[in-house]
């Protein structure tokens, strides 16, 4: 079922952004129609506190005798210009209402015996069919009795009115904002994306065409586009890498499968006039087997073989592996090649036991005695002895290996050195590539140091190594040491 069409990155950024500006402008809205309204109001009730101020300060405080406040009570009313919203009256206890005219209406307001009559400071809020009013009492009081009532009271109609017009012009004002900020935001946020659209169009091109050697983003800060694109052209560097070790191991196994096979063939069509033909056929299909066994092995390195980790006692393993790989010097899994597999010189002390390949170097091992790795066993024997190999293929008659074991820190280092003729520094980083064998293509097929490494990676470890050409070579196999 297909689904819905998404919106591009663009307009739902800004998308998000019109939310946000239109969930501040509300907020702004609030506030300041909460703060509009405030403000009014309080401007309303110090209107009415000032005219009941004044009242108190003027005719009522010349009152000496009750019967005086009536007549004082109009005189300063007669006197007083009040709008035509608002109405102040005055109701002597026992007397009549004294009111001003010309503006609010007394007899219009809800309760009005009980607003003339109120004996204490009260704040009202009334409503009326001209609108809602506001209204304060208070007492007037002589002697501490109370001798009449003062009620001012203004229409708050027009204060209701400034405030919607208020409001409305902020609602009208935002709304032109919004709109032109969802504008300013999707021109530069078009603007922002251009990299990414660019990136884009082009990953499509690299996808159809097929060519990894392309690279994507254009020159320009590293902001985060720039990271982006960086990352993308590691990763396709990576892939790019990866298909040409691909395509060159396929090349290089289908070589190295051929060769035998072709010997092979060759010898079993002389197997009937010649009896050591079918031997020799042997022989190649054993090889064969080993490259087979090898190719096997690496791959399910590469899938995360697990390996046993446990307390190794690293002399046996070295000394194990040295009587190997010289019983076997043109053991499978021998290393990378002349300039791959030679060796640095040793230590000059001679060590505990020594031995020597027909046609080898001569070599002594040096281990520090009840040193434990943690380490898978059998595979161990198997990286040392694939190291000692390389060493004995490639270091020459005359020269000297030594393998010495230590402790530093947190790890133990098994260090596989000769005096051979050293390796080139251009071909050290391809030292454990798989089927590379430097400028020597005789021996092996080139695996021994890439399984070395598979194999010691998968223990926790590393390989490293170090070679000065005239000097030799030293392979050191760095694990980790038990608590």
């Amino acid at each position: 079922m297909p689904g819905r069409p998404s919106l591009s990155l663009a307009v739902r950024l800004s998308g998000t952004t019109a939310m946000v500006v239109a969930a501040a402008l509300l907020a702004v809205f609030g506030l300041t129609a909460q703060i509009a309204r405030q403000h009014l109001a309080t401007a309303l009730d110090e209107r009415l506190r000032a005219s009941v101020d004044s009242f108190r300060a003027g005719p009522a405080g010349r009152v000496s005798v009750p019967e005086q406040l009536p007549a004082e009570a109009t005189r300063w009313l007669s006197a007083q210009a009040f709008a035509s919203d608002e109405v102040v009256a005055v109701h002597p206890v026992g007397g009549d209402v004294v009111s001003s005219t010309g503006g609010l209406d007394l007899g219009d307001l809800p309760h009005p015996d009980e607003l003339l009559n109120a004996d204490r400071t009260r704040w009202w809020d009334l409503s009326t069919r001209a609108g809602p009013v506001r209204a304060l009492t208070v007492p007037l009081l002589l002697g501490g009795h109370r001798i009449g009532t003062l009620v001012a009271a203004v229409s708050r109609a027009p204060v209701d009115a400034t405030l919607r017009a208020l409001l409305s012009a902020i609602a009208w004002a935002s709304a032109v904002g919004l709109v032109f900020a969802t504008l300013l935001a999707f021109a530069a946020v078009r603007r922002t994306l251009g990299p990414l659209l660019r990136m884009s169009r082009q990953v499509d091109e690299i996808q159809s065409s097929g060519d990894l050697a392309r690279r994507v983003g254009p020159a320009g800060p590293r902001d985060e586009v720039g990271r982006l694109a960086e990352g993308f052209n590691r990763l396709l560097a990576r892939l790019d890498d990866a298909f040409r070790s691909q395509r060159r191991f396929v090349s290089d196994a289908a070589h190295e499968l051929r060769t035998p096979l072709t010997v092979a063939r060759g010898q079993i069509e002389l197997a009937p006039d010649d009896p050591d033909a079918l031997a020799a056929a042997v022989v190649e299909l054993d090889r064969m087997g080993r490259i087979v066994e090898e190719l096997l092995l690496l791959a399910r390195l590469d899938e995360g073989l697990p390996l046993r980790r446990e307390p190794v006692e690293v002399e046996l393993v070295v000394e194990e592996a040295l009587l190997r790989g010289l019983r076997l010097p043109g053991a499978a899994g021998a290393g990378a090649g002349a300039p791959s597999g030679d060796a640095a010189p040793g230590p000059d002390a001679g060590a505990p036991s020594g031995a020597a390949a027909p046609g080898g170097p001569r070599a002594w091992v040096d281990a520090e005695p009840g040193l434990l790795a943690l380490a898978d066993p059998d595979r161990l024997l198997q990286v040392v002895s694939n190291l000692v190999v390389n060493a004995v293929q490639h270091a020459g008659a005359q020269a000297r290996l030594t393998i010495t074991t230590r402790r530093t820190g947190a790890e133990v280092v098994i260090e596989v050195a000769d005096t051979g003729p050293g390796i080139p520094a251009a071909h050290l980083p391809h030292l454990f590539d798989r089927f590379y064998r430097g400028t020597n293509r005789g021996g092996g097929a080139g695996l021994g140091l890439a399984i070395a490494d598979s194999l010691t990676q998968a223990m926790s470890g590393r390989i490293a190594v170090r070679s000065t050409v005239g000097e030799g070579t030293a392979f050191m196999v760095h694990l980790p040491a038990p608590d």
